[in-house]
């Protein structure tokens, strides 16, 4: 019985064997000729490209320095925005600008900011965006007008600071 059962377990052992290589033969036709392969590729693609810089021209022109005392309580700082420099030649790009006024003062100074005489909101001594273009020479003209007013003041000590006039400006997006 047990020369039986051996030689059960070799044709079992066998059979298993046969039908795993058959199994696997076939998964590797169906696989040759399902025309799906397996694999990894690489490639390296080299790009070559020249590109310039867009120049951004913005020229921000001074004005001479002004005192505010108790006694000449108002002054007028004036300068200019330019999208061009001294030689003429224009910003590549459209260029979107703000001017923002930067001082540490209490509410016995106010600022009013004049844009080609015309005045130019304030929100939190900032102003709005404006636009230069890269189509033509543009120039604004600026005027800070000071105003010091002593009965607002609940200091009793000078005021000594000094205002600072920032102008933002950033490269307008192609929408």
């Amino acid at each position: 019985m047990i020369i039986k059962n051996e030689k059960n377990r070799k044709k079992l052992k066998n059979s298993k064997r046969e039908i795993t290589i058959i199994l696997v033969i076939m998964m590797v036709l169906i696989l040759f000729f399902s025309g799906y392969s397996i694999g990894k590729g690489i490639a390296k693609i080299n790009i070559e490209g020249e590109a310039k810089i867009a120049e951004p021209i913005l020229i921000v022109e001074n004005g001479s320095i002004i005192d505010i005392t108790s006694a000449k309580n108002t002054g007028c700082y004036n300068f200019k925005v330019k999208n061009y420099n001294e030689e003429g030649k224009i910003t590549q790009v459209d260029l979107i600008y703000n001017i923002e006024i930067l001082s540490k003062t209490d509410e016995s100074i106010i600022y009013k900011l004049y844009k080609n005489d015309e005045e130019v909101k304030l929100i939190k001594n900032k102003t709005q965006d404006f636009l230069l273009t890269n189509e033509k020479k543009q120039e604004e003209s600026y005027k800070l007008e000071v105003v010091y007013d002593k009965n607002k003041s609940i200091s009793v000590e000078d005021i000594v600071e000094q205002v600072q006039i920032k102008v933002h400006s950033e490269q307008k997006r192609d929408a």
